[in-house]
């Protein structure tokens, strides 16, 4: 895999990604309870991190196996010891390889995953591979994020550029366009957007400084920005992110 996670998996990251699941939840509910009949057999769901989606991915489509698969050790243990039930289970493996674990499956399902991979389309028509006849690829990804001028919008150009650097594409969703899919909207609060930016910018600011993508006293400032946003509370405004979703058949 010549991607990497730009947002890594150290304990402060693990803690953006149940903010995270917190925030996509809703929207990723209603993505697969429209794309997959309850009782599947096998349910895969690709960079699980530390487990959120692959639960809210047993519970919507009730699979017979549930398996949660991402390249981080931490992310897997923290996975596992937060899933109690005995029909999900999480391997560590490299997710850009087939065969992939636990397939052929019924069900592969992948959110905010394809930013942080080499060629999304290539990647995802490789995972299509994978399912059962009858079987269903089911994405999440990023089409855009549309803060307003200021810190936020600051922040986001950065992260573009550093995703960038680790071979991948903040904005997937257009890159997968030719599997089809719609765009959903999803307002996310500012203290909240700017809690997991901050959050970010504290794994992949050395990264930035070692690429020249930014100075450390302008990277200071985004960071001093962005805590004041999170200090001012929620209610002052929302950042709009859109989201492709993704339902794909098996050929």
């Amino acid at each position: 895999m010549t991607g990497r996670y730009t947002f890594g998996d150290s304990d402060l990251a693990l803690r953006r990604m149940a903010i995270a699941a917190g925030v996509f939840e809703p929207t990723s509910r209603a993505l697969l309870a429209s794309a997959v009949t309850p009782g599947v057999g096998t349910a895969l769901d690709l960079g699980c991190g530390a487990g959120h989606s692959t639960r809210l991915v047993a519970e919507v489509a009730r699979p017979g196996e549930t398996v949660g698969v991402d390249g981080s050790e931490r992310a897997v243990a923290a996975a596992q010891a937060a899933t109690p039930d005995p029909a999900v289970r999480y391997v560590r493996a490299d997710v850009t390889a087939v065969p992939l674990p636990g397939t052929p499956a019924d069900l592969v399902y992948g959110r905010l995953l394809l930013a942080h991979l080499p060629d999304p389309l290539a990647m995802a028509e490789r995972w299509l591979t994978q399912l059962r006849p009858g079987g269903v690829l089911v994405l999440d990804e990023v089409e855009v994020i549309d803060p307003p001028p200021g810190v936020l919008r600051d922040y986001e150009e950065l992260v573009v550029a550093v995703v960038a650097t680790q071979g991948g594409a903040m904005y997937a969703g257009p890159l997968v366009a030719p599997l089809g899919g719609r765009c959903v909207d999803v307002d996310v609060d500012t203290s909240v957007a700017a809690r997991m930016f901050g959050m970010n910018l504290v794994t992949w600011r050395n990264t930035a400084l070692s690429h020249g993508i930014s100075d450390g006293p302008h990277l200071h400032r985004v960071a001093a920005g962005l805590a004041a946003l999170v200090d001012a509370g929620p209610g002052q405004s929302t950042v709009r992110w859109v989201l492709r979703q993704v339902v794909c058949p098996a050929s």
